[in-house]
């Protein structure tokens, strides 16, 4: 298979600008998400090492990028219902749901230095309506770098594997805003989604195995990624798929996934670890 960058850089650009004609960033955001997940579980048959992806700066010396104030950009998770013959419905107070859990657990207190925080969500409210439909554009365009970036670490594609190893993706600096109104450093994006299967799906999973038919149950996908804000950098990526018992709806199940997610993530200890965040 081969991957021209500038085709990519194209794509990319042409996406965008089809989102602003749109406007349904929350389709075009799942519509990576999903893509991310098939992608994710090729790669979980093929490799069972380290998923998180740190800009090369941070490879070389930790303390490279300022990470002093870092928020929390819009949670957008997406929970739909299968049914027993595939069919996916979203379920609007699920999603809900599950955002407010995504946002428990993201919102953690400081790292032992007393540095690197996520305390605080984007007020999106107290934003123009221009600056709130920027946020949305590059959560949109994030996916699309987010799944540029994951599709160059597929096994099959080693002549890109560089991409890993000198990882500086961007989204450029259209952010850059916030940093200069709030002081902000880094936004965290969290995006995902979560397939429940219906008891009825449940059933026929059942009666599949008995004449030896699997039947795929739901799933639970995140994604996440530090943008530096001054330059639009992709500091730190991370994905975490899983299947059986995860259900974003409870706040336990969402935590335990969130943990796996933040593994590896620059310069903050793992989420969840019982400390209150920070006002």
């Amino acid at each position: 298979m081969q991957f021209d960058t500038v085709r990519c850089s194209r794509f990319n650009r042409l996406a965008v600008k089809s989102v602003k004609r749109d406007r349904d960033m929350r389709r075009d955001c799942h519509a990576g998400a999903v893509w991310l997940l098939l992608m994710a579980l090729t790669v979980a048959g093929c490799t069972t090492g380290p998923t998180a992806k740190v800009h090369h700066s941070l490879q070389r010396d930790a303390a490279a990028r300022p990470l002093e104030q870092v928020v929390l950009l819009p949670v957008d998770v997406d929970v739909y219902e299968m049914s027993a013959g595939g069919v996916k419905e979203q379920v609007p107070e699920w999603s809900r749901s599950a955002e407010d859990n995504i946002r428990a657990a993201m919102l953690v207190s400081k790292d032992p230095r007393g540095k690197c925080c996520v305390t605080r969500e984007v007020d999106t409210s107290a934003l123009t309506a221009e600056e709130r439909e920027i946020i949305k554009e590059h959560l949109a365009l994030f996916n699309l770098v987010a799944n540029n970036a994951m599709w160059a670490t597929l096994p099959a594609n080693s002549a890109w594997h560089f991409k890993a190893e000198h990882f500086d993706y961007t989204l450029g600096n259209q952010l850059r805003f916030l940093k200069t109104k709030y002081g902000i450093d880094a936004g965290l994006v969290i995006v995902g989604e979560d397939v429940v299967s219906s008891a009825g799906r449940k059933a026929t999973a059942v009666v599949g195995a008995v004449f030896g038919v699997m039947v795929p149950l739901g799933h639970s996908v995140l994604l996440g990624g530090l943008v530096d804000f001054d330059t639009g950098d992709l500091l730190w990526l991370n994905y975490k798929v899983a299947s059986g018992d995860t259900d974003l709806r409870d706040p336990a199940s969402c935590l335990a996934l969130a943990r796996e997610l933040m593994q590896g993530y620059p310069g903050l200890r793992p989420v969840g670890d019982g400390s209150p965040a920070g006002k």
